[in-house]
């Protein structure tokens, strides 16, 4: 494939986040056009669908064929090479065996899968088939999360010793869907804990094992007239071990009253970082002994920190913070998009790779594992099969009841 071809691309599930995504593609290719056609869109709801094909021909100037099976849509589209797949946790593997057993290469949003074990199949489908397997993982893209990773990894700050995350959010309504609370998509931690889980990870380095200690805070969530019993734990204590030696506590709390609090903070022997939220847009900062370092100075301090060609055209070569209000989840979209394309093209590897999407998996999985066994959890005894009790017990035995859709 020449390189100014655009991929042509199948996106399946067109709910809030298959919205996000289409949002996302048109600012891809306002920054570099040509980078995707989107030829199909496909969703169990026709109606969705439909509903999104409008949306995107006011974005991308043109209306994607609209299905209700994948199948249908690559019989009637063959020149498909690639799908972005957007669905309910518990499907991931369903949807994305067959269509990397069809030859297409696939981006599927974080997490990977709903267990280790099934996303281990999806890992050596795509082997088997020669084909691209990327994990939409968008915060790690936010440039503040790029600039924390360089801060720690240039020895400005000297070797972290400890480590504090805090999300705290109130409130007791759904969290953005329906079966985001329950066992069968991993709950809440899963879907959501996640970015903070992946973002310590990609900050400071791999984490080693998790204490955890849990409990639910609410039975039932509302949104208007809509209800949901919860199912699954939404509040978290967890103590850290990383592997480069320092220690953490991880407080996640999705039900609150009142406020909430957010926290990141990399406590080395030479200096203190100050990570911003994701998504804030918020200036990182460096307290050392005789000075903080922000903006201009922080750069300053770190010759080599940019951002590639298409991040660069989004949020500036070298920021230190960032303003694009609702612009900015397209924006990270579009950046984890573009390097799906990129891999795609070239078949490098992608910055998600499949692999580091099920050790994403695994943090979440040791901090359950932890809180559902009270004991101290490795992430490797997670991922080689060891400890899977939890698994086992409430995500694969829940599958078959778990709220369904697309």
């Amino acid at each position: 494939m020449k390189v100014h071809e655009p991929v042509n691309l199948l996106l399946i599930g067109c709910g809030m986040m298959g919205t996000r995504h289409t949002r996302g593609y048109a600012e891809l290719e306002r920054v570099r056009p040509g980078s995707i056609k989107l030829s199909a869109i496909c969703d169990l709801k026709k109606e969705i669908a439909d509903k999104l094909a409008g949306e995107t021909e006011e974005l991308l100037g043109y209306r994607p064929a609209v299905f209700t099976s994948a199948e249908e849509a690559l019989k009637a589209y063959p020149e498909i090479q690639a799908a972005d797949v957007v669905v309910e946790n518990r499907f991931h593997d369903s949807v994305v065996i067959p269509l990397l057993q069809a030859g297409l290469d696939v981006s599927v949003e974080k997490p990977l899968a709903s267990t280790i074990a099934r996303g281990k199949k999806m890992i050596l489908t795509a082997k088997s088939a020669n084909r691209i397997l990327a994990v939409a993982e968008n915060n790690r893209r936010d440039p503040m999360i790029r600039l924390s990773r360089q801060v720690v990894q240039s020895g400005l700050i000297g070797t972290p010793r400890m480590v504090i995350e805090m999300g705290i959010g109130s409130g007791d309504t759904i969290r953005a869907s329906r079966w985001r609370h329950s066992w069968a998509n991993g709950g809440l931690a899963m879907d959501i804990g996640i970015h903070d889980a992946y973002g310590l990870e990609t900050i400071v380095g791999h984490i080693q094992s998790f204490f955890t200690r849990s409990q639910q805070a609410h039975q039932e969530r509302k949104e208007g007239d809509t209800s949901v019993l919860v199912e699954s734990d939404d509040i978290f204590i967890s103590n850290l071990q990383f592997e480069n030696g320092a220690l953490g506590a991880w407080t996640l709390n999705f039900g609150a009253a009142a406020s909430g609090q957010r926290q990141t903070t990399v406590y080395g022997d030479k200096g203190t970082l100050h990570v911003p939220a994701a998504r804030s847009g918020k200036p990182v900062r460096v307290a050392m002994d005789n000075e903080t370092l922000q903006g201009d100075s922080l750069l300053a301090a770190l010759p080599d920190y940019e951002l590639n060609e298409v991040e660069s055209s989004l949020f500036g070569e070298r920021p230190t913070s960032y303003d694009c209000g609702a612009l900015t989840d397209r924006k990270l979209i579009a950046a984890e998009m573009s390097n799906f394309v990129d891999s795609v093209r070239t078949r490098a590897e992608p910055e998600v790779t499949a692999e580091l999407g099920l050790r994403s998996v695994a943090l979440i999985y040791a901090l359950m594992e932890s809180t559902h066994t009270g004991h101290e959890v490795s992430v490797q005894d997670v991922l080689d099969g060891k400890a899977r009790r939890f698994q086992d017990e409430m995500v694969e035995g829940n599958h078959s009841r778990g709220q369904s859709g697309f």
